[in-house]
């Protein structure tokens, strides 16, 4: 999709939102007043994982989904999170997906706000699950292997050095 200029151009979200409701941004990147952002097509997840972990004080990421355990150089690994809060949050958080080496080092890494940036964690309400979709980019020369690891977090956008706690740390 290429957004020109910023939301006065789709003041209702009516592009954008639908996209990010139905499908996996996957990148983005900004071109003097141009936005190009690429999406992937969902697939239909086998099964979900229950997932309870707490981050920080508030928020839990009920359950999650992969698109696939195994992937290979050059596909886009979809992830489905839902989130829900206990409390009303007034930081905006970004959820980042890191793909980590067997060595530990990054092998691939995509941040965003949830649900593309419709679903800013100010704006998530206590008891209702947020649906949030990521797609991460496998590199092309990624070597085939096992042991990588895939972590996922959330940072406050500002200072962005700040992570949440998972648990008790």
């Amino acid at each position: 999709a290429v957004y020109y200029g910023t939301r006065e151009r789709d003041p209702e979200d009516t592009v954008e939102g639908t996209l990010n409701a139905q499908a996996y941004e996957i990148s983005d990147q900004w071109i003097d007043d141009m936005r190009l952002v690429r999406y992937v097509a969902p697939v239909e997840f086998e099964s979900f994982t229950d997932s309870e972990a707490q981050f920080g004080e508030h928020i839990t990421l009920g359950r999650y989904a992969l698109s696939s355990a195994a992937v290979h150089a050059g596909d886009a690994l979809q992830l489905q999170l839902e989130w829900s809060t206990d409390a009303p949050l007034d930081t905006r958080y970004k959820v980042f997906v890191q793909l980590l080496n067997p060595d530990g080092t990054l092998a691939a890494q995509r941040d965003s706000e949830p649900g593309g940036g419709d679903q800013l964690t100010t704006l998530w309400q206590p008891g209702v699950t947020i649906i949030d979709r990521h797609a991460l980019t496998i590199p092309d020369d990624l070597p085939a292997g096992e042991g990588y690891t895939l972590i996922l977090g959330l940072y406050d956008a500002n200072p962005p050095n700040d992570r949440l706690p998972v648990g008790e740390g």
